[in-house]
């Protein structure tokens, strides 16, 4: 009978299983790559946000091969998928959605002296803004994980295709995170701007 090692697409026969703590970490990662997409997706949705709309889903896009690749060295490192925790990513993303209608409540508008009718364009601008640093957030956090990622099959001395885009991950995270962070400076150019 077949092991499970053999029964695993692109994981190498003869492979042992990951270190559980490797596998729990290589996990929230995929969760945390999982949610990023999602942020991604909503904050291209917004329609302060058009003018960045290319540049968000193009990131996004970049961010779901990433994702790919992050799967490809679990298997190759023998940690398997833990769905329970990528659902629970997925989830915490959606729930996210909830954030701009808390903005938006009458009582926290009078706390905090906002009167959203008044300056609709700049309550949108905030919600944007919101949103940016959501995704500048999961970036910053894929850069730093990438990073160990890497060095990780460097100290293996891992070999094979799938090692090259590992590699790489770290150096497309920081340059997503850039092009984002470009983006949160022209969409706070109307709170900047005195008018």
């Amino acid at each position: 009978m077949p092991t499970i090692a053999a029964l695993v697409p692109g994981r190498r026969r003869g492979t042992p299983d990951a270190d559980p703590v490797l596998r729990a970490y290589l996990n929230e990662q995929l969760a945390a790559a999982t949610g990023l997409a999602e942020q991604l997706r909503r904050a291209a949705a917004l329609d302060v946000l058009a003018g960045e709309r290319t540049t968000l889903l193009r990131v996004r896009r970049e961010v779901a091969a990433d994702r790919a690749a992050l799967r490809t060295a679990m298997r190759r490192l023998g940690a398997s998928t833990d769905w329970a925790v990528v659902g629970v990513g997925w989830l915490s993303a959606h729930a996210g959605r909830v954030a701009p209608l808390l903005h938006r409540l009458p009582v926290l508008d009078r706390v905090a002296g906002v009167l959203p009718t008044a300056h609709p364009a700049r309550a949108a601008v905030v919600e944007a803004l919101l949103a940016l640093e959501d995704v500048l957030g999961g970036l910053h956090r894929r850069a730093v994980a990438a990073r160990l990622l890497g060095e990780l099959v460097a100290v293996q001395e891992l070999r094979g295709d799938w090692t090259s885009g590992v590699r790489g991950l770290a150096d497309r995270a920081r340059r997503q995170q850039e092009e984002v962070e470009a983006a949160h400076r022209r969409c706070a150019a109307p709170l900047v701007t005195p008018g």
